[in-house]
Formats: structure tokens, C-alpha cells, sequence
């Protein structure tokens, strides 16, 4: 019976994961090894710590989270001792199939629409940017107006740093599945020299632009599927 529970725990679509006292891994299921790939242990271990109730049990807490493009809602935190403590996240699942209206998709130039963008809304300012191109980028299929809307948003963020780097590349070896079809995908990053604080506001506008937004650290991320 002890291995029926464990075989389910590990088939588990939530992430499951037992830390010792030193905030090392001792046991995580397949989905929780799947999450490690964009948080590290040290972070999972501190939000067990600091979610844990005060004696030993356990405390849940409604709490959403967000890691690169994994959604949680809830987390459940529980120790009986003082050598273990373990952490389970609740996932947010949608059964909705990704998809886009292609006929509001038009070809054209990413370049062109980060110089477009950049020098209307920073026009003003004297930040320094520096520029990390993979300029064998073919043009792309874009809705071109939701894009720049959200384009403008990001240079935007960061119009009263000194300095940023944005560098624009294709991700190796990630994909996105859009109607069942697989596309490449590229990601603007801007790193700056401070904390990129999340912003609901630019979550909302890069939806509408078909792409997705990351806030980690001094990073700020925009990434999109490459549709040709």
C-alpha cells in the first residue's frame, strides 16, 4: 500500500518535494523535477520555510506563484521534525487548447519594431542600451499593433535606468504548441541592474500579443512563437 501512495505521488501533476534540514532535495516526483528547470532549490526550500506553521503540521496557504510559464494557485507545507520538511504547489490547469487568430498575424522585420519602439518611447531619455543580436532572425508573422503596444510597455519599465542590455535570440530546444503545431521561440530579454518587480498591466498586453512575460531577478522577458 506505502507504494501505491508513492507511485501516485509521483504521477502527480502538482510538484512535490521533501527538503532535510540543510535545504537539500531527499525526494521530488517527475513533475517536481520538471519545475527545477526554471526555480531553483534554494528558493522552493525558503518558501517552505517561510510558509511552514509555527509548530510541527501542516499549513496551506492560498499563494499564487509563478515560475517561467507554470502557474500555482496554493501551496501546502507540512514537518513533523526538525530534519524534514516538505512543500507541495497546486498547479493551475486549463484544459482551453493555445491558439491564434492568424488572420490578425502580418510578416515583418522584429528589428524594425524594437527600433520603431524604442526610439518613440525613448526618445527623451539618455539610457544607454546595449544591444545583443542574433540578426539571422527571419521575419516573422506578427499582430504587429498588440506587439508594439506591449514593446513600448517594456522600454517603457526601465526609461529612468542608466543602462540595460537587451538581447534577442531564438531559444535552443524549447517550442511552442500552438493548434497542435510546434514553433520555435524568441525571446527579448532585458536585464537590468536593478529588481524587475512583475507587472500585471504588461502580463495583460503581452497576452494580447501572443507572447508571454517573465519578471526573475534583474530580468524582464518577452518571449513569442516564431510563426514564418
Amino acid at each position: 500500500m506505502i507504494n501505491f501512495y508513492e507511485k501516485l505521488l509521483e504521477h502527480d501533476l502538482n510538484p512535490y518535494f521533501v527538503f532535510n534540514a540543510n535545504g537539500r532535495v531527499k525526494i521530488f516526483n517527475k513533475e517536481a523535477e520538471f519545475l527545477l528547470n526554471y526555480v531553483s532549490v534554494k528558493e522552493l526550500f525558503q518558501l517552505a520555510v517561510d510558509n511552514a506553521s509555527l509548530d510541527f503540521g501542516f499549513s496551506q496557504k492560498y499563494l499564487p506563484l509563478k515560475f517561467n510559464k507554470h502557474s500555482y494557485y496554493a501551496i501546502l507545507v507540512g514537518y513533523v521534525s526538525d530534519e524534514e520538511i516538505a512543500l507541495r504547489l497546486y498547479k493551475v490547469v486549463s484544459n482551453q487548447t493555445n491558439s491564434i487568430n492568424s488572420s490578425k498575424l502580418k510578416l515583418v522585420n522584429i528589428f524594425s519594431l524594437i527600433e520603431l519602439s524604442k526610439n518613440t518611447t525613448l526618445l527623451n531619455n539618455n539610457i544607454k542600451i546595449d544591444e545583443v543580436y542574433d540578426i539571422s532572425l527571419p521575419e516573422m508573422k506578427i499582430n504587429i499593433n498588440e506587439f508594439l503596444l506591449c514593446l513600448n510597455d517594456c522600454f517603457q519599465y526601465f526609461e529612468t535606468d542608466e543602462e540595460i542590455t537587451l538581447k534577442v535570440r531564438i531559444k535552443v530546444g524549447e517550442y511552442e504548441v500552438i493548434d497542435n503545431k510546434k514553433f520555435k521561440i524568441v525571446s527579448l530579454e532585458f536585464i537590468s541592474n536593478r529588481e524587475v518587480i512583475p507587472s500585471t498591466p504588461l502580463e495583460d498586453k503581452a497576452a494580447k500579443a501572443n507572447a508571454n512575460i517573465f519578471f526573475s531577478g534583474n530580468k524582464l522577458k518577452l518571449e513569442l512563437p516564431v510563426i514564418l
